[in-house]
C-alpha cells in the first residue's frame, strides 16, 4: 500500500467489515497450519504487544494463553515494554510484536530491544518484508484479503485469529492441549464465521438507524470486561478513526468510578455484555445507565433477554462464543457505529482531508527515533 496515495473511501470501510466473515471461516486452520512450521519453544512467559488495535488484540486474547497453555501472558502497550518492561522479562520469554504495516517504530522497537536481551521474538505483519517482519526471529503473515485503506477492520480480526492460534499451538507444544483438541478450538473459531455473518446482518439496520441518532456534541462510551476490555478499547479507536469523535473505551467496572459521573441523557454508552464472569456487572451498568437518564446500548448474545431488557438499544449476537472466543463477534458493534455514524456526518476518515494532519501523524507514528537498549 503508498502509504501516499491513500483513498479516503468509505466503500473500503465497509468492505473491510464484509471482509472478516470469510477470513473467520478459512483462517484459522491456515494460520496454525503456519505456526507448526515455525521453530516455537514453550516460553516461561509471554509478551503481546503493539500500539492502537495491535495492542487491543492483544489485550483481548491474552486471556487464551492463560487458560489454553497456562502461560503467564502481558499485554503492554509497545512504549510500556520497549522503554520498561523489556529490562525485567525473563529470559527466556517469548516477545511477540504486532503491527500491520509492519513500520509503526514503537513496536519495531520493542522486538529489537527484545532481541538485544536475548528474547525470542516473533512478529504478525501484513508485509513479511517490513521493517518488523525483518527484525522478528520469526514472522507470520496476518493473511486477510481486504487491505484498502480504512480504519482497520480486517486486519484486526486477523491479529486476533493469529494470537488464539499461537496460544493454541504453545498450548499443543506444552503438553496442555492434544491435537485433537487442538482441531476442536480452531473448528470452533471457523464456525463463528457464520456467526458472524447473522450477528453483521441483524445489527446493521440498529446501527445505521443509532449512527444518524447520535450527533457530535453527544458522548459515546464502550465498555467491557475480561477479554473485552480491548473490545472496548477497539471500538473507541473506530469511532475517533471514522469520525474523529472523542469516544471513550473503558474498563466495565471502572466506569462506575470515573465516567459515571459525567454520563447523562446525551450519552451513549455501549456496554459489551457477553455471557461469562463479567455478565452480572455488564447488567448492573446498564440498570445504572437507565436510572440517569443515559442511553444504554447491550452488545450481548442473541437470546439474553435479561440484558436486553435493561437497555435502550440491544445489539444480538450470535453464535454463543465462549467468553474467552468473544472478542471475535463483539467486535463488530463497534465497527459498525463507527462506519455508520461517520457516513451519516459526512466526514473524512482521520480528519486526513488535512494533509499537514496526515503527514505529521505519520512522522509521529512511523518515523520516530528507535532507541536501542543501553
Amino acid at each position: 500500500m503508498n502509504m501516499d496515495e491513500l483513498e479516503l473511501a468509505w466503500a473500503s470501510m465497509a468492505a473491510g467489515i464484509e471482509g472478516q466473515v470469510p477470513f473467520l471461516k478459512d483462517a484459522p486452520g491456515t494460520l496454525y497450519e503456519q505456526l507448526q512450521q515455525l521453530p516455537l519453544r514453550v516460553p516461561s512467559r509471554v509478551y503481546l504487544t503493539g500500539c492502537g488495535d495491535s495492542w487491543y488484540c492483544g489485550l483481548s486474547s491474552r486471556f487464551a494463553f492463560e487458560e489454553w497453555a497456562g502461560l503467564a501472558t502481558e499485554a503492554p502497550q509497545a512504549m510500556e515494554f520497549s522503554r520498561y518492561l523489556v529490562r525485567h522479562a525473563p529470559g527466556d520469554a517469548l516477545v511477540v510484536g504486532i503491527s500491520n504495516s509492519g513500520r509503526v517504530s514503537r513496536t519495531i522497537e520493542a522486538i529489537q530491544r527484545a532481541k538485544q536481551r536475548g528474547l525470542a521474538t516473533l512478529a504478525g505483519t501484513g508485509d513479511r518484508l517490513s521493517p518488523i517482519g525483518r527484525a522478528a526471529d520469526v514472522v507470520l503473515d496476518l493473511a486477510y484479503a481486504e487491505r484498502r485503506f480504512a480504519p482497520g477492520t480486517s486486519s484486526y480480526l486477523a491479529s486476533l485469529v493469529l494470537l488464539y492460534c499461537l496460544a493454541l499451538r504453545l498450548a499443543e507444544l506444552g503438553g496442555r492441549l492434544g491435537p485433537t483438541e487442538v482441531r476442536a478450538k480452531l473448528t470452533e473459531m471457523a464456525a463463528l464465521s457464520d456467526a458472524m455473518r447473522r450477528s453483521i446482518d441483524a445489527q446493521k439496520p440498529l446501527l445505521e438507524e443509532l449512527g444518524a441518532r447520535v450527533q457530535l456534541g453527544d458522548k459515546v462510551m464502550f465498555l467491557g470486561a475480561g477479554p473485552n476490555y480491548g473490545t472496548a478499547f477497539f471500538s473507541m479507536a473506530k469511532v475517533i478513526e471514522a469520525a474523529r469523535h472523542n469516544a471513550v473505551g473503558q474498563e466495565l467496572e471502572e466506569w462506575a468510578h470515573e465516567q459515571y459521573f459525567v454520563t447523562d441523557p446525551s450519552s451513549f454508552v455501549f456496554v459489551l455484555a457477553p455471557p461469562g464472569a463479567g455478565l452480572d456487572r455488564a447488567r448492573e451498568q446498564l440498570r445504572a445507565l437507565r436510572d440517569i437518564g443515559a442511553v444504554g446500548i447491550a452488545v450481548c448474545d442473541a437470546d439474553d433477554d435479561i440484558t436486553a431488557a435493561l437497555a435502550a438499544v440491544s445489539l444480538p449476537v450470535y453464535g454463543g462464543p465462549a467468553e474467552t472466543l468473544s472478542p471475535l463477534l463483539y467486535c463488530v458493534a463497534g465497527e459498525l457505529f463507527g462506519y455508520y455514524f461517520a457516513v451519516s456526518k459526512e466526514l473524512t476518515m482521520l480528519g486526513f482531508d488535512d494533509e499537514q494532519r496526515k503527514l505529521v501523524n505519520f512522522r509521529q507514528i512511523f518515523d520516530s527515533q528507535i532507541v536501542r537498549l543501553e
